[in-house]
């Protein structure tokens, strides 16, 4: 083997000597990175396996190549692919060349230019965040590398049409699943089914309407409910998008190029109003003369109206200020508005002074590196969790601009029923995977065999068992679900553990419908809009008023608790309920009583038995271990979902997912091109290929 030395000037033979060969070899897409498809055409037939290899494009033979690619049959052909994985030397300007099993050349490639991979090594290598917008999201995640995926497996042939009819199985029709469906079946999949539990689209995404549709303007979200859109830098006041969530938007674009823009079916967003400085604090059971508590702003202006407030020990006030010294920068703040991974990245690599953020949780941190005492550490409420959380939270909920959907985000899922219908089958509930050994010439080691119940029959419980059988199977359904089932022996130990050990939250929703927008009314301090309502009414949390139909007339729908708490789980539904309009009532006065219509909508998402917990929330060094296994793929299985992701509890994370997933399958059928179009057209840049 040898290296190229050829000056690209005195290639043009190159096309030429190739010319009236058998074999046509030519690359689609742009070198500039280590991976890419070589399309190779046989036009006619020769005599036993081609070998195709890059070097020179005056190489009189084999040896004389830089690299060999792999291997294809003789027999005249269109549409094969080989997958060629660069090593990190190669050159541009050289050509690849068919070789047979004699020797002989057979078809030779124009020049090609490759690009990028010296610098792109470096740019890997390089510390810190740049503090610009350069890169945006265009740069390698924190931990997948397309390359990895197919290092240990032997470039072939890639037969592309039978790579695109493989049978996948997309269980879980949530967002990311969704996702997943619209991102196979756009790059060429014909194959694809979802398999749904339940009996709608959207998974978490619930949007309950307590009187009439979406835009009669009585309804609450029960799951997710807004985005962040931008963010302001502090330091330069910049306003910056926030990148990872404009996938939302990006998909919101696509689905309604999709229909059409039927208005029957169009996602359309508006302002969310997340703060508001008329939102009340009721402490103490203290109102003012109005009959109300007194506002935000009063507060700001006069803190006397507010809770007195606790003195902190000097000991924690140190505590606070040593913690304060390791976090995170405004400069990091505003590169992980530009690009979340690679903010990510750095966290998890060089995080607390470079200790590494997923290394130390909150408690650890403060009580065994600071040295704090227990109630110091106690008082700051150092968990179990890493910074992580807070970091990238505290990010979002700085926004200086939110959106959410016109007439609910139950309109975004919604929107994928006429392009989902055929391919997708409600109530089949998972009980069992298992993998079935095929032979190899079927080019697969294995298939998913899915084990699954009809949940629509009356004696569903008694109902036996059926059975579906899938090349591939992304799994999307949250792990508090999965740890139901009985799942193959020869899944890993980490993977088995992420399963059962990945944390969660749990968070209540009680939606209560009035008569009027009596908060609305409030003389010289209406509310309109706005989460910023709190109280110290145990399980009540945040009181949410609706940010659409400002100053519209009928019904109008409260989110009056929204708590994290784990207790408010145990409470029956009508003790909830009731406890819930009491608290509004005591807040807003006992005259709204009489305008309650007596329609709610009471969500704790740990009693759904198709998700059972609200959101991810990982624990002390889960991501660090965890992360990396849901970039394989294990005989066939793909997972995917927002816990899956970098960030949780959003639909975001949820989205990235099942891109992340789709491009993975991809590339595990080679089909190259096709995961590079992927991530050029969803913004998934981050992603290595």
């Amino acid at each position: 083997m040898t290296g190229l030395t050829l000056p690209l000037l005195f290639l043009g033979g190159a096309a030429a000597a190739s010319a009236g060969l058998p074999v046509q070899l030519e690359t689609r897409s742009a070198l500039n990175s280590r991976l890419a498809n070589v399309h190779v055409a046989v036009t006619r037939s020769v005599e036993g396996p081609i070998t195709v290899a890059y070097g020179p494009c005056t190489s009189s033979s084999i040896h004389e190549a830089h690299h060999v690619l792999g291997e294809t049959h003789g027999s005249k052909s269109e549409g094969t692919r080989l997958v060629w994985i660069l090593p990190e030397d190669t050159k541009s300007g050289g050509c690849l060349s068919a070789w047979t099993s004699t020797g002989k050349l057979a078809g030779r490639s124009e020049p090609q230019l490759v690009q990028g991979l010296q610098k792109r090594r470096t740019s890997k290598r390089a510390a810190g965040i740049p503090m610009d917008n350069s890169t945006g999201i265009d740069v390698l995640g924190p931990w997948f590398d397309g390359v990895a995926l197919l290092k240990d497996k032997q470039p072939g042939r890639v037969d592309v049409e039978a790579a695109k009819a493989k049978e996948v199985a997309i269980v879980g029709a949530g967002m990311s699943g969704l996702m997943s469906y619209l991102v196979l079946t756009q790059a060429g999949m014909t194959n694809v089914t979802i398999l749904e539990a339940g009996q709608r689209l959207g998974g978490r995404v619930r949007t309950e309407y307590l009187s009439g549709g979406p835009f009669d303007y009585s309804y609450q979200e029960m799951g997710p409910m807004r985005f962040p859109y931008s963010y302001q830098d502090p330091a330069t006041g910049e306003t910056l998008n926030i990148t990872d969530h404009q996938l939302v938007f990006q998909l919101a674009a696509e689905m309604n190029r999709i229909n059409g823009n039927d208005k029957k079916l169009s996602v359309g967003f508006i302002r969310w109003i997340q703060t508001n400085p008329n939102g009340l604090v009721y402490r103490n059971g203290f109102k003012l003369a109005s009959g109300l508590p007194p506002t935000v702003a009063q507060i700001r202006a006069d803190p006397s109206l507010g809770a007195p407030v606790k003195a902190m020990d000097e000991s924690t006030k140190a505590l606070a200020e040593a913690v304060e010294e390791h976090m995170p920068t405004p400069e990091f703040y505003a590169a992980a508005a530009r690009n979340m991974f690679k903010a990510h990245k750095d966290w998890i690599e060089n995080g607390l002074k470079g200790l590494g953020g997923d290394t130390w949780s909150e408690f650890a941190f403060m009580v065994n590196y600071l040295g704090a005492s227990l109630n110091d550490t106690d008082v700051r409420r150092g968990g179990l969790t890493s910074f992580w959380e807070e970091i990238f939270e505290g990010l979002y909920f700085q926004a200086s601009e939110w959106r959410t959907i016109d007439g609910g985000l139950n309109r975004l899922p919604q929107s994928f029923e006429p392009l989902v219908e055929k391919d997708i089958h409600m109530n089949r509930q998972i009980e069992r995977i298992q993998f079935l050994t095929q032979p190899p010439d079927n080019g697969t080691s294995s298939k998913v065999q899915l084990h699954w119940r009809d949940t629509s029959s009356p004696s569903r419980i008694s109902s036996a068992l059926r059975t579906s059988t899938y090349d591939y199977s992304l799994i999307s359904v949250p792990f508090p679900v999965v740890r139901s089932w009985r799942l193959p022996s020869s899944l890993p130990t980490t993977i088995t553990n992420a399963i059962n050990n990945l944390a969660y939250s749990k968070a209540c929703k009680v939606a209560l419908e009035y008569r009027t927008r009596f908060w609305e009314a409030y003389e010289g301090q209406p509310i309109a809009g706005g989460c910023s309502t709190t109280s110290d009414i145990p399980g009540i949390g945040t009181i949410c008023y609706p940010s659409y139909d400002l100053n519209g007339t009928g019904p109008a729908t409260l989110l009056a608790s929204y708590s994290t708490l784990d207790w408010p789980n145990s409470l029956g539904e009508d003790e909830h309920v009731q406890m819930v309009l009491d608290a509004v009532t005591e807040i807003h006065g006992d005259e709204t009583r009489a305008l309650y219509t007596g329609r709610y909508n009471r969500r704790c998402w740990a009693h759904d038995p198709l998700t059972r917990a609200s959101w991810a929330s990982p624990t002390i060094g889960q991501h660090l271990l965890y992360i990396p296994e849901y970039f394989k793929t294990y005989d066939g299985l793909i997972f995917i979902g927002e816990h899956t992701s970098y960030t949780h509890a959003w639909i975001a994370s949820a989205l990235e997912s099942g891109i992340r997933g789709s491009v993975q399958l991809l590339l595990e059928l080679g089909l190259v091109d096709e995961a590079k179009e992927v991530v050029n057209k969803w913004m998934a840049r981050w992603i290595d290929i």
